[in-house]
Parts: C-alpha cells; structure tokens; sequence
C-alpha cells in the first residue's frame, strides 16, 4: 500500500469528504460535525496524496464504546484500509482503557471486523411499511419529556443497553416522550436521536410508542429477539426486508436487553 497517514478529522474536513458518501446513507456531513464537535467522540481520517480515502469514528460511553461510520473510498477498497482504520480505532479505545467496543456491520463488512477479533453478537431485521400512513390513537400515558423524568430514562437507558450513556442521551431530552404510569417510566422514544429509539421494559410501553412513531415513519430496524415488535410490525402493514445488520462485540459483550429495544438509535450507537 502506498503510504498513508491517519490523524484526527476535524470541522475543517468537512468540505471534502462528500466523495465519501456512500450510496443509500443519510448526510455523513452532517454526522461527521456531531462527531467533530462532541468530545466523547474520536473522528479519523486517511489521507493519500492529500485526499481524504478513509474515514472512521470512536464513540466512548463511560466504560464501553462503539464505532461508528468506517468508510473507505470506493476507488480504494481490497487494500487494507478498513482493517487499519478498525485497528486504530480499538486502539484508541484501549488508551481510554475501554476494553469493550461494539458495533453494527452488514454483510460486506463482517469479515473485517472478524479479521481483527470482533465476534457476532446479535442480529436486527428491516421491515418497510406497504400501506399507507394514517393517524395514530395516542394512548394517554404517553406524555412529552420533562426535567423531572431525566433519572429515570438514563436508569432504563442503562438497564436495555448494559451501558452508561449519559452524555450521549442528555443532548435529546428536551425533546420526546415517555410512556408513564403513575409515576413509572415504562417506555421511552427520543426521534431526534439517530434513527429515533424506543426503548420500553414493558411490551404496552414499546407498542404503544411505536404505534406514536410509525404512523409517520415506513422503515423500522429492531433486534430479531424482539417478537412482540416483530408481531405488530407485520400486523400493521409492514413486511420484513433482505438486509439485516450484525451486532459485534470485541470483548467482554454488555448484557444488553435486545427485546426491550422497539427501534434503534442507528449502526453509530446501537
């Protein structure tokens, strides 16, 4: 390989990385200045020849971390590229002292992350919606977020995802709602959050919240070990697609709660 150099992406990088763009992702601009501008997050890049032919993303939670966005210019794939940005990336991680990093691969991209000791962990299925959208009944406990409620989403966050994710999910509570029962937060769904994530310790919760979310949204991506959302996707309209997307683990995995997750967040964060 002709010799490269990786270093940190910053805000200034943005303007020259629309090449990058992979076909079928959303804006990866827009992402990549979250990224840069977020401190919990470690954005890289490969330059050749002063062009940008690699990029990739840290994301730290407090004692776990995932990567998000590994892209490789399409003029340069089979060379190694992704496995050194992979490599890297679990490297940096280790300095942090984070020994447990996840993240979520297609089919083409597995056997990267394989090379360099990442293990199936999960797996999520895509359903598309066939009908059209109508109005949706709003059940009466669910309500928008407040301040008040703040404690006990970061308590359920922890409970589904295994993980401290605090900082990540304190930039979307202004915006949301909760499914609540005298006093008892049982569901919760952030749409400006990634992909929009519902997570819900109760089966009531979780339907009622995807009933909210997709009378307006037609694709839905959630773990296979979530029956009860599987069961009302394909009684609403939705049929299940080809692609599905791997959950990997390098590490010791987080016990995570696959079927409390009723949508996720999106590949960057689970």
């Amino acid at each position: 390989m002709e010799e490269v150099t990786i270093t940190t992406f910053t805000i200034q990088d943005i303007p020259h990385i629309a090449h990058m763009q992979p076909e079928g992702w959303d804006d990866i601009r827009k992402e990549f200045v979250l990224y840069a501008m977020q401190t919990f997050c470690k954005p890289v890049k490969i330059v050749q020849y002063n062009r940008i032919i690699g990029l990739g993303t840290l994301i730290i939670h407090q004692d776990s971390a995932w990567l998000g966005h590994i892209i490789v210019d399409s003029s340069c794939r089979g060379r190694g590229i992704g496995t050194l940005i992979v490599e890297h990336l679990v490297a940096l991680a280790h300095s942090h002292d984070i020994y447990t990093i996840h993240l979520i691969a297609t089919d083409l991209g597995a056997p990267v992350y394989r090379k360099v000791g990442f293990r199936d962990a999960g797996l999520y299925a895509t359903f598309r919606k066939t009908i059209e959208n109508t109005p949706a009944k709003i059940d009466p406990h669910i309500e928008s977020i407040k301040p008040s409620h703040r404690q006990q989403i970061l308590q359920l966050d922890r409970e589904t995802t295994g993980e401290n994710r605090r900082t990540l999910l304190d930039l979307h509570l202004q915006c949301g709602f909760v499914f609540e029962i005298k006093g008892e937060i049982e569901g919760f769904y952030l749409p400006y959050l990634g992909q929009g994530p519902i997570y819900a310790r109760t089966e009531r919760a979780g339907l009622s919240l995807m009933e909210l979310k997709y009378s307006v949204s037609n694709i839905v991506i959630l773990p296979q070990d979530n029956l009860a959302g599987t069961v009302f996707l394909a009684n609403n309209g939705f049929e299940i697609q080809e692609f599905t997307a791997i959950r990997m683990v390098l590490g010791r995995e987080t016990p995570w709660l696959p079927q409390q997750v009723y949508s996720r967040i999106g590949g960057n964060y689970g």
